[in-house]
């Protein structure tokens, strides 16, 4: 049994004729609806100003409150939109991304959550809006679990094509908050390189154009998995899916269930009988969206039921 939290209201974050698209979250519903409707699905709560700053300047965050517009879209940058109902989802998808860390404050066990979310937020910085979103969800909800704690070492594994700058550059210098991406490069946004290493807590794993299915787990083995040493007490997934093969915002090549591989090596290597929090970023192609996130789904139930 899987957590998911999910809003309807996601639908209201109007981007109009964009890559994250009203489409996306209605093709995340239909996947939970018709293969997970078993799991314990849970409405988000609203995150507040105080929470969000963890990770982003108050002065940014004010600005982003004061920037949605009463009709039409406002660009917070050339990619990044908002309209006059996307506040709310941005509020929803921080806000439940840090209700899985109370689920399992409150409930003491492992717990396994994924959180439906809209718009992604790995490009976010702490004053910046980037790469289609606002807030950087994953990074508020792990900030916001250290400074519980109740958590003394927390991984981040990023599997979306594009770099997730902003949460790289949030931990960079926090030794007990690890970052691991795979990603394309040189793309979007230009960071991940090898050499980007924090204070031994960045692990990057570029990928050339065109990777396969083959290459993409040799090097994701190499740079990321054995290259980690280290026990943690929570995990997340940064759990983007347009490195699909049919995606159109990128040229890197996977198939269907690399997607459970890269989410079952990650668990059998690092997840002991630990909690797990997935958060949506990317994937821009609606069937790779829909049969990439099946895969991480079912190897998500599949420890969940260990």
């Amino acid at each position: 049994m899987i957590n998911i939290f999910f809003s309807q209201e996601y639908e209201n974050h109007d981007t109009g004729n964009h890559p994250e698209s009203i489409e996306r979250i209605k093709v995340v519903n239909n996947l939970i609806n018709d293969v997970y409707s078993k799991h314990n699905f849970i409405e988000p709560t609203i995150a507040d100003k105080k929470i969000i700053s963890f990770v982003h300047d108050l002065e940014y965050v004010n600005s982003i409150y004061d920037s949605i517009p009463n009709s039409g879209f406002t660009y917070f940058d050339p990619d990044t939109i908002a309209s006059p109902n996307s506040l709310k989802s941005y509020l929803l998808a921080v806000g439940g991304s840090v209700d899985a860390v109370n689920y399992i404050l409150d409930n003491k066990n492992k717990g396994v959550f994924f959180c439906a979310h809209r718009p992604p937020g790995h490009h976010a910085e702490s004053n910046k809006a980037m790469g289609f979103g606002v807030f950087n969800n994953v990074a508020i909800s792990a900030q916001y679990a250290q400074n519980s704690g109740k958590f003394k070492k927390i991984l981040i594994v990023d599997f979306d094509v594009h770099h997730g700058n902003g949460t790289q550059h949030i931990f960079e210098n926090n030794p007990n908050i690890y970052y691991a991406s795979s990603h394309q490069f040189p793309f979007y946004p230009g960071t991940g390189s090898f050499n980007e290493v924090g204070v031994g807590n960045i692990f990057n794993c570029p990928l050339p154009s065109d990777c396969d299915s083959s290459s993409f787990k040799s090097l994701f083995k190499k740079n990321i998995v054995d290259k980690i040493d280290a026990v943690f007490d929570l995990i997340y997934f940064s759990a983007g899916f347009d490195a699909h093969k049919l995606d159109p915002l990128a040229s890197i090549n996977l198939e269907d269930d690399d997607f459970y591989w890269v989410t079952k090596i990650i668990l059998e290597k690092f997840a002991n009988n630990v909690p797990i929090i997935s958060v949506l970023e990317g994937g821009y192609d609606m069937k790779g969206l829909y049969h990439g996130l099946n895969n991480h789904l079912k190897a998500l139930v599949e420890y969940s039921d260990e």
